[in-house]
């Protein structure tokens, strides 16, 4: 029981470690990045525009807890900003799916020539970066000239060769550590565009 207690503490002890020390590498490497990602976002709500997020599976629900936490402030006090997840409308992507061959079929990037205004910013999630539909909702957002960041782990995959205007990828070999730098990075980004436009003399 003893011996089992040591592994026990020793494990815990190696996960504390790897969520402190890969934050800690990702965010020291992204700082310049972040801060302009988060100046440009700003500048881009400050004019009218509006986050559109899309990703499939899991990386659906990082999309959906940005769009909400956005238009439903997570502190108290901020003001709400207009976001839409491209993956909550079931209806649509059942359709897609049961229709597969015939002409109404839509992807995200038919959603972003059906739905993008000008100024808006399209964030597209990927746990490979290998994801075909939001590579090419990413690299159809770049064409209609809305701002692109792209969130994905494994070094970055595919979405490495897209022309992005951001890419945040987390280079980390634990699925559990690299949710963990995703979701404290969006938080990240979230603070401070409300900080950029609480003082937006420099905003454009």
């Amino acid at each position: 029981m003893q011996h089992n207690r040591a592994q026990l503490q020793q494990l815990v002890s190696a996960r504390f470690e790897k969520s402190i020390l890969g934050p800690q590498a990702f965010f020291e490497s992204n700082v310049e990045s972040i801060s302009k990602a988060s100046l440009e976002m700003a500048s881009r709500f400050h004019k009218g525009g509006r986050i559109l997020t899309f990703g499939n599976g899991t990386s659906a629900t990082d999309a959906n807890h940005v769009s909400v936490e956005f238009v439903h402030p997570a502190i108290v006090g901020k003001r709400a900003l207009p976001a839409l997840s491209l993956c909550s409308d079931a209806a649509i992507f059942s359709s897609s799916v049961s229709e597969k061959n015939k002409a109404n079929d839509l992807d995200f990037a038919t959603l972003l020539e059906i739905l993008s205004q000008p100024d808006d910013m399209g964030l597209g999630f990927s746990p490979d970066g290998c994801c075909e539909n939001v590579l090419s909702a990413l690299k159809r957002a770049k064409q209609l000239k809305l701002l692109t960041i792209g969130f994905v782990g494994k070094g970055g995959g595919g979405m490495s060769e897209a022309d992005l205007d951001y890419l945040f990828a987390v280079d980390e070999n634990d699925p559990f550590v690299e949710q963990e730098i995703l979701e404290t990075l969006y938080h990240i980004l979230y603070e401070s565009i409300h900080v950029f436009l609480d003082n937006n003399e420099n905003l454009i």
